[in-house]
């Protein structure tokens, strides 16, 4: 106790910026930072989300016989599906989003669907036509790197 009452008054004399401090790191959006101090206010500028650049993905490839009246002829986006165009399904990704997909070789794709399913433990699934061009057609399943384009 006595050492509280000892350290309470070089506390209190250094509230200003002790509160400044805390006010940032606790009630400041998480996406915000400082940039430029002009004379009492901060601007603050949101930041870029912060997405890897290119990462490991364990990848399949789908698209099988004619799906001229099955559910699945349809794409998430609501194109229909071709399954040699360079189509790629990632679960979060936006659709659009361009990317290089290695295995063997390499091709750029779109992510133009949602998947694969959570439980197969992959994350990202190829049309059949971007698994011919990075030669995965035998392999069937295999450890891609991906690069975002955009």
């Amino acid at each position: 106790m006595k050492r509280l009452l000892v350290i309470a008054p070089l506390l209190l004399a250094s509230a200003p910026a002790r509160a400044d401090f805390f006010s940032d790191l606790f009630w400041a959006a998480p996406s915000l930072r400082k940039t430029q101090r002009t004379a009492r206010h901060y601007r603050s500028v949101p930041l870029p989300p912060r997405r890897p650049a290119s990462f490991w993905a364990l990848a399949s490839y789908y698209g099988g016989g004619p799906k001229k009246f099955e559910p699945n002829s349809h794409m998430a986006n609501g194109k229909r599906f071709n399954q040699w165009a360079m189509v790629v399904a990632h679960r979060t990704l936006p659709f659009g989003t361009r990317l290089q997909v290695c295995f063997h070789g390499c091709a750029d794709a779109v992510v133009g669907d949602r998947g694969p399913a959570i439980w197969t433990g992959r994350s990202l699934d190829v049309s059949r036509g971007v698994a011919a061009r990075i030669g995965m057609l035998a392999a069937g399943v295999g450890r891609v790197s991906v690069t975002r384009l955009d």
